[in-house]
């Protein structure tokens, strides 16, 4: 992706909109927060029951775990593999603004039976995020663990806007809410809509643990069954997510 580009072209669409250009300070500052990020979907339609497109991960299935890592628990309980996705595969797709490392594979991991305390905070610490070596043999699930079936994902680079009650627009929204709500609102209509994310900004007005930002937002697929839930998003801390540290990931839950 070639991000300048991708805003300019995105602020170049915004000409006609008049609340755009009622309020260029506003455009702005809600342009200067939007961020690259990467769309994932599993495919409408696979040829020989395989995927159109080149597979940059899976939804469910099953991990590639080293000699000596444990399955991942919470409170002695196995979590849930819910995706894994493929460094190598994705980093291109944003180029210079890739934040996570460019090999290996990423394994998202919850309690499936959501009983992690929430504590004070909005997110909670029933899940794990393991970064690992490509090409390690599936590791068998324990009993406990209703394995999801693997679904292939498919990526494409997007743009992400803010919404509008991020605390990076509590100001503006504070002097004049509905003028801020329009023109984000608005600037969010414009940009794909996509089943999960990976980085840039929540699609769902969910509230992350302060000082993370967003790491990976997934809804429910089929083989997976999260009652009142619409989605799972895992959050991880600035200085966290510079450094490619994933110990401290952090997850929220989105209930309808």
């Amino acid at each position: 992706m070639d991000f300048s580009r991708a805003v300019a072209a995105l602020r170049a669409a915004l000409a006609d909109s008049p609340r755009a250009q009622a309020d260029p300070d506003l455009l702005e500052q809600v342009l200067g927060l939007v961020r690259p990020s990467i769309g994932l979907a599993v495919p409408a339609r696979c040829r020989d029951g395989e995927p159109a497109g080149p597979v940059a991960g899976w939804y469910g299935g099953l991990p590639g775990l080293p000699d000596g890592v444990r399955w991942p628990e919470h409170q002695g309980r196995s979590m849930a593999l819910l995706a894994r996705l493929d460094c190598a595969a994705l980093a291109p797709l944003l180029g210079p603004e890739w934040m996570l490392p460019r090999d290996g594979t990423l394994l998202f991991f919850s309690d499936e039976w959501f009983r992690a305390d929430f504590g004070a905070g909005p997110g909670d610490d029933g899940c794990a995020v393991l970064h690992v070596p490509v090409g390690l043999p599936d590791r068998a699930a324990p009993p406990e663990v209703e394995v999801i079936p693997a679904l292939p994902l498919v990526a494409a680079p997007v743009l992400a806007a803010p919404d509008y009650a991020e605390p990076e627009l509590a100001a503006a929204f504070s002097a004049d809410p509905i003028r801020v709500m329009d023109l984000v609102t608005e600037i969010r209509d414009r940009l794909p809509t996509v089943r999960h994310r990976l980085l840039g900004w929540p699609d769902s007005p969910v509230v992350g643990p302060a000082g993370h930002r967003p790491l990976l937002a997934l809804e429910a697929e089929q083989g997976t069954a999260w009652g009142e839930l619409v989605g799972i998003s895992f959050w991880i801390d600035g200085a966290d997510l510079a450094a490619g540290r994933f110990s401290r990931v952090r997850r929220v839950l989105d209930v309808a």
